[in-house]
C-alpha cells in the first residue's frame, strides 16, 4: 500500500513537471514579451522576446532577481525610457499599479523601438507583464499625424488639439497668430488653465464685466469642458474673435478660433446701407414673420420699422388692404384683404414681381426673393412716378400714331386690344362698331369677317383662317396679304413690344400690287426676250449686291446667287470695284477674280454701267473669263524660264564634265596604284600610309561624282541602292561647313539595312539639304552643336528610315506645319529661297516614301526619310561579273590619250592576268588593229581628234568582229553625247577614277557578252 502511495505521488510530479514544462514552450513561442514576478518582486520567469527587449541586461534574468533591479537597472543606464507613464518613474509605476491592480506604460528602447507593456496583479500577489512591439504602429501614426497637422497647420481657420488632461497637444499656425502672437503661450504638453491664466495676465484676455481672473478661468475651462459652439473671445486686439469647442473620440477637446471681424462690420455696413435705402426692403421667415424692415418699407403703412416687426402677416394685410384699389392689374373693390392675401401667397410660391395701386394714386412693385433658410427678402419700390411718366408717354404715342400714314392696333400680351390709329379705325371700322378695351383679338376677327369687311381665303373656313391670322401676329411674321372687300389689299406686319405686347401696322397697296401686275406683264415680255439672248450679264442692285437679274449664261458660271458678293472673293474687292464704277457710271476693261459655281476662280474683264431700275440704281455688267488665256501666257512664262534654267545647268553640267575628266585622269591614277601597292609592302608604316592615301583618292572621286550628278537634268533612274551610301556621299559633300564651325557629327547607320530602290543622284541632293538645313540652325552653338545620321529599318511598315537629327532650337508648331510649302522660309532676305524642303518633299513622294520632321522649341529637329525597303532575295544577276576571275594571257588594247592613266590601266591589266597594249590615240589604235589581233579593248571616250564614239563606229566598220570586244572608260558619263553613246550601242563602260575591281568587273562583263553572241 505505501509503495502504490509512493508510485502515485511520483507520477504527479512528472505530470506536473510535464505540464510546466509544455507551459514554457507555449510562453517562449509566444511573439509577444512575457514575464512573470512573484509576490515579492521576484522573477518566476521571462521568454526570450522579454529578455531581447533587456538587451545588455538581459543577463539579469535569474529566476530569484528582483523586479526593481532588474527594471531599475535597464531604466538607470538609459537602455528603456518612459514615453506614457504614470510621474515618479519605476516607483510611480509600481506605486500606480497596486492601486487599480493593472496598467498599461509604453516605452522606448535605445535601439528606437517602442513597446507597450501590460501589467497586472493577480490573486496571490504575482505580476504579469506582457510586452507588445509598438514601433511599426507608433511610426506610422508619427507620419500620420505630421501630414494631419501638416493640412491642418494650412487651414484658414485657427485649430488646436486638447487631450483628456485638458493638456494642449497641437495648435496650427492660424491659431497661434490669433491667440499667441508672442509664441510664448502655446507650447504642447502645457495645461491649457495655465495658458489661459498666463494670457489673462499679460493682458491678451483682458476681463470684462468686472469679472476676477480666476473667474475668467473658470468661465473657459466650462466652456471648453462642456463643448460650446460660437462663444466670443474677450481680446486686445479689437477684433471679433468666435471660438468653438468639440469632444473628441478620445475624450480630448478640439478648439477652433475664427477672425470674424471683417464678416462682423461688413454685416453691420449692410443693415446700415439697407437702413438708408430708399426702396422698402424686408426679410421675412418661412411662417411669414418679418424679422428685419427699414423706414422706407414701414412707410406705406404710415409706421415705424420696429412696429411693423411686431405684427402678425394677417395684421399687416388688413392694415394696408383699405388702402389698395388694385392689385396685379385686377381691381379689388370691397375684396382688397381677400385679393391682397391671395396675391402675397401666390408671390411666395412662384417669385413673380406684383404691381399694386392705393387709392391716392401711389404705385407700388413688390417682389420677393428666396434667402438662406428658406427665407424671403421683400423689395417695395414706389413706382407712382414711372406710372405717370408711362401715362404721358403713352398720350404723347398715341398722339403720334394717330398722324403716321400705316394702320397701326395693340394688343396685350394675352391678345386683348389696347388702342387702334385712326387710319386702322378707317381700314376696318368706318361701317362697323370699334371694339372697345379688352376685347379679344378673336372676337374682333370674327365680327370683321361675318360683316364682309376681310374675306376669307378660297379653300379655307372662317375658323382656320382666324387661328391663321392669330398666328401671324403671335409669330411676330411680316408683309402677309389681308384681303378686304371691294378689292383692297392690305400688308400686316407683327412686331413685338417692351410689355410683352403685340404691335401689328397695316399699309394698303392695293394701287402698289395693280402697278405691279402691270409691270409684271412688262417684264415677261422683256425676259423671255433676255432669255434667249446668249450675252453672259447680270443686273445687280448697288446697296446690297442682290441680284435682280441673271441670264442662264450667267447662272451657267455662278450657280443660284442671291447676291454679286457669292462671286466677289473678297468684300474689299466689290468695294474697288464700286469705286472705280461709281464716279462716272461707266466702267471697262477692268479686271477682276470671281468665284465659279465649282468654287474655281476665274479670271475675268468686265464692263459696267449704272442705271435706273424701278427707281432705284442698279448695276448692268458684263464679264469677259480671260483665265485660260491667262494660263496660257504663264505657261508660255514657266516654259521661257525652264528653257533658261535648262541652259544655265547645261552650261554647268558641261563645265563640271569637264573638270571631272582633268580631275578624273590625276585621280585614277593616285586611286589605281594606291590600290596596286595595298598588301605589297612589308613596312606596316608605309603600308598604312598607302591605305590612307588609297581612302582619300577614293573620297575626293565621290565627291566629284556626287557634284556632276547634282548638275543632271534627266528622268530618275531608279536603282537598287543603300541610304548608308547615300547619307555618306551627302556627308561628304556637305559636312564640311559643319565640321569647320566645330560641330560634331555622329553617324549611327544600320549595316543590316535592306536596299530601296531608288535614284541615287536625286536622294544625295535630298539628304544634302537636309544636311545644309542643319548646318543654319546648328550655327550658333558652335562645339556644343550636334548632327547626328541615323539608319535603321522599320519593319512593321517594310520601311528603310534615313533620320537626320540636330540639336538646333527646333521650330514652333506654325513653322512645323508650314515647313514643306513652297517659298516658305524663315531666313533673311537673300538667304533663303524657300524651296529646297519642297524639292525634297517632291522627291522622296516620287520614290513612294515619305518625308517627317519632328521639332519642338529648344528640343531640336528630327527628319525621317522612308523609303520602302527591297525584299532581300538571292542574287540571279549574272551580267555582273565579280573581281577576281580569270583573264590570263588575255591581249587587251588600251586606248587613252593620257600616258600616265593609259600605263596606270596596263599595269593594273597586269595584275589580273591580262596582256596590255597601250595606244594614246584612237587613229593609231585603228592603224594597230589593221594589223594586230587583241581580245579585248578598252577605250577611253573624251580623246583629241576622234572621240569614243568615232572610234567606235569606225572600228565596228573596219572590223565588225569587235562590236562585243569593246568597252569604255570615261571622267564624263553624264555629258549628253556620252548619255546618248552609250544608250545606243549599249556598251559596258566604268567611270573614272578606275578601280582594280571595277576593271575586272567590266572584263568579266565583256567576256560574257562576247559568250553569249
Amino acid at each position: 500500500m505505501l509503495l502504490q502511495d509512493g508510485a502515485s505521488a511520483s507520477e504527479s510530479e512528472a505530470d506536473r513537471n510535464r505540464i510546466q514544462l509544455l507551459m514554457e514552450e507555449a510562453v517562449e513561442a509566444l511573439s509577444d514579451g512575457f514575464v512573470l514576478y512573484d509576490s515579492d518582486r521576484r522573477l518566476v520567469f521571462a521568454n526570450k522576446r522579454y529578455a531581447e527587449m533587456l538587451g545588455p541586461h538581459k543577463n539579469l534574468l535569474v529566476p530569484g532577481a528582483r523586479l526593481d533591479d532588474i527594471v531599475g537597472s535597464a531604466v538607470g543606464s538609459g537602455h528603456i525610457s518612459f514615453v506614457r507613464s504614470p510621474e515618479g518613474g519605476l516607483p510611480g509605476v509600481l506605486e500606480t499599479l497596486a492601486g487599480r491592480g493593472k496598467l498599461k506604460i509604453e516605452i522606448k528602447v535605445a535601439d528606437g523601438s517602442q513597446h507597450k507593456i501590460y501589467l497586472k496583479h493577480l490573486k496571490d500577489g504575482s505580476i504579469v507583464v506582457k510586452v507588445r512591439d509598438i514601433t511599426e504602429q507608433r511610426t506610422a501614426e508619427a507620419r500620420a499625424r505630421e501630414i494631419l497637422y501638416g493640412a491642418v497647420d494650412a487651414v484658414d481657420v485657427g485649430i488646436a488639439l486638447v487631450d483628456d488632461d485638458d493638456r494642449l497637444v497641437f495648435a496650427n499656425k492660424k491659431f497661434r497668430e490669433i491667440g499667441d502672437p508672442d509664441g510664448r503661450l502655446f507650447v504642447p504638453g502645457r495645461a491649457m488653465r495655465d495658458i489661459h491664466a498666463e494670457a489673462i495676465a499679460c493682458g491678451l484676455i483682458p476681463l470684462s464685466g468686472g469679472m476676477k481672473p480666476a473667474e475668467m478661468l473658470d468661465e473657459l475651462d466650462r466652456l471648453i469642458r462642456l463643448a460650446i459652439k460660437g462663444y466670443p473671445i474677450p481680446n486686445n486686439q479689437n477684433r471679433e474673435l468666435v471660438g468653438s469647442a468639440y469632444e473628441t473620440n478620445l475624450k480630448g477637446r478640439l478648439l477652433t478660433i475664427e477672425d470674424v471681424t471683417d464678416r462682423v462690420r461688413a454685416e453691420r455696413r449692410f443693415t446700415t446701407a439697407v437702413e438708408r435705402l430708399p426702396v422698402g426692403i424686408a426679410f421675412e421667415g418661412p411662417d411669414g414673420q418679418f424679422t428685419h424692415c427699414n423706414d422706407a418699407f414701414a412707410a406705406p403703412f404710415h409706421l415705424t420699422a420696429a412696429e411693423i416687426l411686431k405684427l402678425s402677416d394677417i395684421e399687416r394685410i388688413n392694415l394696408l388692404a383699405p388702402q389698395i384699389s388694385m392689385v396685379a392689374g385686377q381691381e379689388v373693390g370691397d375684396r382688397a384683404a381677400e385679393l391682397f392675401t391671395a396675391a402675397v401667397k401666390q408671390q411666395r410660391e412662384t417669385l413673380e414681381p406684383m404691381e399694386v395701386r392705393f387709392w391716392d394714386g401711389r404705385h407700388y412693385r413688390v417682389e420677393r426673393a428666396i434667402s438662406e433658410h428658406n427665407s424671403r427678402v421683400v423689395v417695395v419700390t414706389d413706382i407712382t412716378a414711372l406710372k405717370e411718366t408711362e401715362a404721358r408717354s403713352l398720350a404723347t404715342l398715341n398722339d403720334a400714331i394717330q398722324s403716321l400714314d400705316e394702320g397701326l392696333v395693340l394688343f396685350d400680351k394675352s391678345l386683348n386690344f389696347v388702342l387702334g390709329n385712326r387710319l386702322w379705325y378707317e381700314m376696318y371700322f368706318s361701317e362697323l362698331a370699334p371694339p372697345v378695351a379688352g376685347e379679344n383679338i378673336l372676337t374682333i376677327l370674327g365680327r370683321l369677317i361675318d360683316n364682309g369687311i376681310v374675306l376669307v381665303p378660297e379653300g379655307e373656313d372662317k375658323t382656320s383662317y382666324m387661328c391663321e391670322l392669330t398666328l401671324l401676329v403671335k409669330s411676330y411674321q411680316k408683309k402677309q396679304a389681308i384681303h378686304l372687300a371691294g378689292g383692297r389689299i392690305l400688308l400686316a406686319s407683327a412686331h413685338r413690344t417692351e410689355l410683352d405686347g403685340y404691335l401689328v401696322s397695316f399699309i394698303d397697296v392695293t394701287e402698289q400690287r395693280r402697278a405691279e401686275e402691270e409691270q409684271r406683264e412688262a417684264d415677261l415680255l422683256l425676259h423671255k426676250i433676255v432669255e434667249a439672248c446668249p450675252a453672259n450679264f447680270l443686273v445687280s442692285r448697288i446697296e446690297d449686291g442682290k441680284i435682280i437679274y441673271c441670264p442662264p449664261a450667267s447662272r451657267e458660271r455662278f450657280g443660284d446667287i442671291d447676291t454679286t458678293l457669292n462671286f466677289f472673293l473678297k468684300p474689299e474687292d466689290r468695294e474697288r470695284y464700286l469705286e472705280a464704277l461709281l464716279p462716272t457710271g461707266t466702267l471697262d476693261d477692268y479686271r477682276v477674280q470671281f468665284r465659279r459655281a465649282d468654287g474655281s476662280i476665274m479670271e475675268g474683264i468686265t464692263a459696267a454701267r449704272v442705271t435706273d431700275y424701278k427707281g432705284e440704281n442698279v448695276i448692268v455688267s458684263s464679264t469677259r473669263d480671260i483665265s485660260d488665256l491667262l494660263a496660257m501666257q504663264e505657261e508660255l512664262q514657266k516654259q521661257r524660264d525652264i528653257a533658261h534654267q535648262n541652259e544655265k545647268l547645261s552650261a554647268l553640267g558641261e563645265l563640271l564634265a569637264g573638270v571631272a575628266h582633268e580631275l578624273n585622269n590625276p585621280l585614277s591614277i593616285v586611286t589605281g596604284y594606291a590600290q596596286m601597292l595595298q598588301g605589297k609592302l612589308k613596312d606596316p608604316v608605309l603600308e598604312k600610309r598607302i591605305d590612307r592615301i588609297a581612302e582619300a583618292a577614293d573620297r575626293s572621286a565621290r565627291i566629284v561624282r556626287a557634284f556632276l550628278s547634282m548638275a543632271r537634268q534627266r528622268p530618275a533612274n531608279l536603282e537598287p541602292c543603300t541610304l548608308n551610301e547615300i547619307a555618306s556621299v551627302a556627308l561628304d559633300l556637305a559636312g564640311y561647313g559643319l565640321r569647320s564651325n566645330g560641330a560634331r557629327i555622329e553617324t549611327e547607320f544600320d549595316e543590316d539595312l535592306p536596299s530601296i530602290l531608288g535614284d541615287t543622284d536625286q536622294l544625295v541632293q535630298v539628304v544634302t539639304n537636309l544636311i545644309i538645313n542643319a548646318e543654319h540652325a546648328l550655327s550658333p552653338l558652335g562645339e556644343d552643336a550636334v548632327l547626328v545620321l541615323r539608319t535603321f529599318h522599320d519593319g512593321r511598315d517594310g520601311q528603310a528610315v534615313l533620320e537626320v537629327r540636330d540639336n538646333g532650337p527646333g521650330m514652333t508648331k506654325e513653322i512645323r506645319d508650314r515647313i514643306f510649302e513652297p517659298f516658305f522660309t524663315t531666313k533673311d532676305v537673300g538667304e533663303g529661297t524657300g524651296v529646297g524642303l519642297a524639292f525634297c518633299h517632291r522627291v522622296v513622294d516620287t520614290h513612294e516614301g515619305t518625308l517627317e520632321v519632328s521639332s519642338s522649341v529648344g528640343k531640336g529637329t528630327s527628319f525621317f526619310v522612308r523609303l520602302p525597303a527591297m525584299e532581300t532575295e538571292a542574287s540571279t544577276d549574272t551580267s555582273q561579273a565579280q573581281p577576281g576571275g580569270t583573264h590570263h594571257r588575255k591581249r587587251v588594247l588600251v586606248v587613252d590619250d593620257d600616258v600616265a592613266v593609259s600605263e596606270l590601266v596596263c599595269d593594273l591589266l597586269a595584275d589580273l592576268g591580262c596582256q596590255a597594249i597601250q595606244e594614246t590615240s584612237a587613229r593609231k589604235a585603228l592603224a594597230r588593229l589593221s594589223h594586230t589581233s587583241v581580245d579585248l579593248i578598252i577605250s577611253d571616250y573624251k580623246m583629241p581628234g576622234m572621240d569614243g564614239a568615232a572610234f567606235y563606229n569606225s572600228l565596228i566598220g573596219l572590223s565588225p568582229g569587235y562590236k562585243d570586244r569593246i568597252a569604255f572608260m570615261t571622267g564624263d558619263a553624264m555629258g549628253k553625247s556620252v548619255q546618248t553613246f552609250l544608250l545606243e550601242s549599249e556598251r559596258p563602260y566604268i567611270e573614272k577614277p578606275i578601280s582594280k575591281k571595277d576593271l575586272a568587273c567590266l572584263l568579266n562583263q565583256l567576256d560574257s557578252r562576247k559568250n553569249t553572241s
